[in-house]
């Protein structure tokens, strides 16, 4: 598994137990322990031991003939991606025309703990910037994450910042007490920016996404080479931006969709 551009170090235990899985999801048949050893040339030892790990947290079952298929827990897993897929339906087309007006790339996200994950993007014009962009950011750095941490209780945004005080930046806001002023903002005017706080260069504008209960569900953003959205009209992108947000905000409505995350 190769490291990413951030230099992430992988957990290579994790990341055989991951190869384990993907192993089995491309069977059609259940699948024993020397098939699995012999297609990813790992030990038989250490394959029955990751399999045996797995088994007992109901991730896999294994049939009478001692051989291995996933486990029941990933209808689960299945019904919550169901309804991100339902999201990505409704947003495709409002971000495929955001795209258009705009020339630069959209991107649709949901909060995971203490980042925002890209589930869904649109390419605009080409940028080297935007296009080594991994799909999960920290939420103090980024347009869509600060939108849902605006949301959170100040507790829960106090314990967020003695976990996560990192500056990628000089622009980075690191602390509680600025993140403070920031988060009036974003709630008044219901849009986000991350100016050069994520990556030297990088623009990004974010507003949120609203399910049927009136609970966010995910942000939209609009991200490009911070120079030549300033060139194209900052004001002028955050328009069709906000309007493009609560167009899928009313559709989700009208469908009654209560999606959360």
């Amino acid at each position: 598994m190769t490291n990413n551009s951030q230099n992430y170090d992988s957990i290579s235990m994790v990341d055989r137990a991951i190869q384990i899985i993907n192993e089995i999801y491309k069977s059609e048949v259940p699948i024993g322990v020397s098939e699995i050893s012999s297609n990813l040339d790992l030990p038989k030892a250490t394959v029955y031991r990751i399999l045996n790990t797995l088994f007992q947290n109901s991730i896999i079952e294994k049939d009478k003939n001692g051989k291995y298929g996933l486990g029941l827990i990933f209808i689960q897993y299945s019904e919550k991606v169901k309804s991100k897929v339902d999201l990505n339906l409704i947003a495709k087309p409002f971000m495929v025309d955001l795209s258009a007006k705009t020339g630069e790339s959209t991107n649709l996200g949901i909060l995971d703990e203490d980042n925002v994950v890209t589930i869904s993007s649109v390419n605009g014009e080409s940028s080297v910037l935007v296009s080594r962009l991994i799909p999960v950011s920290p939420l103090h750095c980024s347009s869509m994450g600060k939108i849902f941490l605006s949301y959170q209780d100040d507790e829960m945004i106090k314990a967020y910042f003695k976990r996560h005080n990192q500056k990628r930046t000089v622009n980075t806001i690191s602390n509680y007490e600025d993140f403070l002023l920031e988060r009036k903002k974003i709630i008044a005017e219901q849009i986000s920016y991350d100016i050069e706080e994520y990556e030297y260069g990088l623009g990004c504008i974010s507003a949120p996404i609203y399910n049927s209960k009136g609970k966010i569900a995910a942000g939209i953003s609009v991200s490009g080479p911070i120079s030549r959205m300033r060139f194209k009209g900052i004001k002028y992108i955050e328009n069709e931006l906000k309007n493009v947000a609560n167009k899928i905000s009313e559709k989700v409505k009208v469908l009654g969709i209560n999606i959360t995350y």
